[in-house]
């Protein structure tokens, strides 16, 4: 459900595919290239490693965004790769990739609906 639901808000403004398992996440890194890999903070420290070391042989290496849960212990990005805490939410999760990814995303309009 997690997964779905950020497929679901950041397929808004750019093409996502999800894996549910690693093995799962190797067939889609091998068949094709991506721009930037959100390592979700329910992976294991083994399994992001896996997924790091799947990418940092391609000759086009995706940038990495590794979502940690709330009251976690602050971690050091490395080239490449930035951190964000899970409690800054949906719409920071969305800018954050963005950013990362060098889009310019218009913020909403404010609506009043009577």
């Amino acid at each position: 459900m997690l997964l779905h639901t950020r497929q679901l808000i950041l397929g808004t403004f750019f093409e996502v595919r999800c894996a549910g398992r690693i093995r799962e996440a190797e067939v889609l890194i091998s068949v094709r290239a991506f721009d930037l890999i959100i390592l979700c903070y329910t992976l294991s420290s083994s399994e992001c490693r896996q997924v790091l070391e799947m990418v940092a042989d391609l000759e086009r290496r995706p940038k990495i965004l590794i979502l940690n849960p709330a009251g976690s212990p602050p971690e050091e990005p490395l080239l490449d790769q930035a951190v964000m805490l899970t409690e800054s939410g949906p719409y920071f999760l969305l800018k954050k990739t963005a950013e990362m990814l060098g889009v310019d995303i218009k913020s909403k309009a404010t609506l009043a609906v009577a």
